[in-house]
Protein backbone atom coordinates (compact mmCIF):
# COMPACT_ATOMS: atom_id res chain seq x y z
CA UNK A 1 0.00 0.00 0.00
CA UNK A 2 2.92 2.36 0.61
CA UNK A 3 4.04 2.01 -3.00
CA UNK A 4 0.60 2.99 -4.27
CA UNK A 5 0.60 6.18 -2.16
CA UNK A 6 3.98 7.22 -3.51
CA UNK A 7 2.90 6.65 -7.10
CA UNK A 8 -0.28 8.67 -6.68
CA UNK A 9 1.53 11.62 -5.12
CA UNK A 10 4.16 11.52 -7.86
CA UNK A 11 1.38 11.62 -10.45
CA UNK A 12 -0.16 14.71 -8.87
CA UNK A 13 3.25 16.38 -8.70
CA UNK A 14 3.84 15.63 -12.39
CA UNK A 15 0.41 16.94 -13.45
CA UNK A 16 0.92 20.06 -11.34
CA UNK A 17 4.33 20.67 -12.93
CA UNK A 18 2.87 20.19 -16.40
CA UNK A 19 0.12 22.70 -15.67
CA UNK A 20 2.73 25.15 -14.38
CA UNK A 21 4.59 24.81 -17.70
CA UNK A 22 1.34 25.53 -19.58
CA UNK A 23 0.82 28.54 -17.30
CA UNK A 24 4.32 29.88 -17.91
CA UNK A 25 4.21 29.46 -21.68
CA UNK A 26 0.71 30.95 -21.84
CA UNK A 27 1.68 33.92 -19.71
CA UNK A 28 4.78 34.60 -21.78
CA UNK A 29 2.97 34.32 -25.11
CA UNK A 30 0.01 36.39 -23.98
CA UNK A 31 2.38 39.30 -23.39
CA UNK A 32 4.45 38.68 -26.55
CA UNK A 33 2.56 36.49 -29.10
CA UNK A 34 5.56 35.83 -31.35
CA UNK A 35 7.95 34.92 -28.56
CA UNK A 36 8.25 31.16 -29.11
CA UNK A 37 7.29 30.96 -32.77
CA UNK A 38 10.08 30.94 -35.37
CA UNK A 39 10.07 33.90 -37.73
CA UNK A 40 10.80 32.25 -41.10
CA UNK A 41 9.58 28.72 -40.51
CA UNK A 42 6.15 27.24 -39.83
CA UNK A 43 5.82 24.54 -37.16
CA UNK A 44 2.27 23.32 -36.70
CA UNK A 45 2.91 21.37 -33.49
CA UNK A 46 4.64 24.29 -31.77
CA UNK A 47 1.97 26.74 -32.90
CA UNK A 48 -0.78 24.43 -31.65
CA UNK A 49 0.93 24.03 -28.27
CA UNK A 50 1.46 27.79 -27.93
CA UNK A 51 -2.16 28.45 -28.90
CA UNK A 52 -3.39 25.89 -26.33
CA UNK A 53 -1.23 27.47 -23.64
CA UNK A 54 -2.41 30.97 -24.56
CA UNK A 55 -6.05 29.92 -24.23
CA UNK A 56 -5.75 27.92 -21.00
CA UNK A 57 -2.99 29.65 -19.03
CA UNK A 58 -5.23 31.16 -16.35
CA UNK A 59 -7.05 27.93 -15.38
CA UNK A 60 -3.78 26.01 -15.64
CA UNK A 61 -2.15 28.39 -13.18
CA UNK A 62 -5.11 28.42 -10.81
CA UNK A 63 -5.20 24.62 -10.71
CA UNK A 64 -1.55 23.72 -11.30
CA UNK A 65 0.31 25.87 -8.79
CA UNK A 66 -1.73 24.84 -5.71
CA UNK A 67 -1.84 21.22 -6.89
CA UNK A 68 1.92 21.10 -7.25
CA UNK A 69 2.63 22.82 -3.94
CA UNK A 70 0.12 20.79 -1.91
CA UNK A 71 1.27 17.50 -3.44
CA UNK A 72 4.91 18.36 -2.85
CA UNK A 73 4.30 19.36 0.77
CA UNK A 74 2.26 16.21 1.45
CA UNK A 75 4.91 14.03 -0.17
CA UNK A 76 7.67 15.62 1.91
CA UNK A 77 5.57 15.25 5.07
CA UNK A 78 4.95 11.55 4.35
CA UNK A 79 8.65 10.97 3.70
CA UNK A 80 9.69 12.67 6.92
CA UNK A 81 7.02 10.75 8.84
CA UNK A 82 8.28 7.45 7.36
CA UNK A 83 11.87 8.39 8.25
CA UNK A 84 10.86 9.14 11.84
CA UNK A 85 9.08 5.79 12.12
CA UNK A 86 12.09 3.89 10.76
CA UNK A 87 14.43 5.28 13.44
Amino acid sequence: MKNRDRKSSAGFIFVGALLIVVFGVGLATSRNPGLLLPRYRYDYALESFVRLCAEWWIPAGVIGIPMFLISLILSLYRESKADRQNR
